[in-house]
């Protein structure tokens, strides 16, 4: 078996990376399988196993380097943000943004398409992934914990974090939304957005 250059190995990471991400967006986790990876990029099925250890290591880095996207995204929107309540405004519109534009976060959100992806994972991986996508956007709740006061004040990042999540359910029921009218998701997207932020740095 030929070796490849560390030129070689770069690119051919890569695109099994964006082939990975374009099947799951397009077919889902359980249409797509190894061989479907590896014959756009041009390598045998058993090559894969020398870039990744498993289909699922190959989906953790596609949702790592996706997570990574967002976090540039809320650094950006957030430069020079001292307000806790605008700052957890454009934490949550980023957010949102981010998962009305994105399939691959939607599939993500949703729960059966979450076990499909990551069902193999030891909890113990699992665990550690997690843990890591918190780490990364920790620092931006506590930027505003240590300026404010009200309910953000005392709550676990991981808590605020959570509370944005319940957004990306309301972004998986955008079609319904519009059924009432055109506009009528983006209005009840901005007032959860807005209530969400107000509520958590009321003060007391």
């Amino acid at each position: 078996m030929r070796g490849f250059s560390d030129e070689e190995r770069e690119r051919i990471r890569e695109e099994l990376v964006e082939t990975g991400r374009e099947l799951l967006v397009t077919y889902g986790p359980e249409k797509t399988n190894v061989a479907d990876v590896t014959e756009p990029v041009g390598i045998a099925k058993s090559t894969f196993y020398r870039f990744f250890d498993s289909k699922t290591d190959l989906y953790l880095e596609v949702f790592t380097r996706e997570s990574e996207d967002f976090q540039e995204r809320v650094e950006a929107k957030l430069a020079g943000v001292n307000d806790p309540q605008e700052g957890l405004e454009r934490l949550f519109r980023c957010y949102a943004e981010f998962a009305e534009g994105n399939l691959l976060v939607q599939r993500m959100i949703t729960s059966d398409n979450y076990r499909e992806l990551f069902g193999d994972v030891s909890p113990e991986r699992m665990a550690e992934y997690q843990a890591e996508g918190m780490a990364a956007y920790a620092p931006f709740v506590e930027r505003f914990q240590a300026k404010g006061s009200g309910p953000l004040e005392g709550m676990e990042p991981r808590t605020v974090l959570g509370v944005m999540g319940t957004i990306g359910l309301l972004v998986l029921h955008e079609e319904e939304y519009e059924q009432y009218g055109e506009g009528y998701y983006e209005e009840v997207r901005d007032a959860l957005v807005t209530t969400l932020a107000r509520g958590l740095t009321a003060g007391e």
